[in-house]
């Protein structure tokens, strides 16, 4: 594994220490120093403004996008809690039990289902049975 050279650590403070200086300078900089005593000043402090103003607008109007989808996430979250309910009554196994009831069908009392075996010969017993109900 690689170690990291000893001259990293004073390099970064060699960076740091040049930017707080350069910060440290810039309000005795000349441009700063015209643009206070002028007319410059205003529009700087206008545009400050105005920026500020716009980051507000623009904040505002993400709350009240968000509220919004708030709001429809709740309805559809209700819809869909309603519509969940209608297929479980729906399809409910009392309902299912009594309606095939109703056409004389009965329950199975087994618990696990079976596999029914056939050959060939059943086909065709019950095709006829069929042929002579209907």
């Amino acid at each position: 594994p690689r170690t990291r050279p000893a001259t990293a650590q004073p390099r970064l403070a060699l960076v740091v220490g040049r930017t707080a200086g350069a910060v440290r300078q810039l309000p005795d900089s000349g441009l700063i120093v015209r643009m206070t005593r002028g007319r410059a000043w205003i529009g700087v402090l206008g545009v400050l403004l105005v920026g500020i103003v716009g980051l507000n607008v623009a904040t505002l109007s993400f709350s009240a996008s968000s509220g919004k989808i708030y709001e429809q996430i709740s309805a559809l979250e209700k819809e869909n809690s309603v519509l969940s309910g209608r297929v479980d009554s729906r399809y409910s196994t009392g309902r299912i039990h009594a309606e095939g009831a109703a056409l004389g069908l009965t329950t199975s009392t087994e618990v696990a289902p079976t596999v029914l075996e056939y050959s060939p010969k059943d086909v065709g017993i019950a095709a006829q049975r069929l042929a002579g109900a209907g």
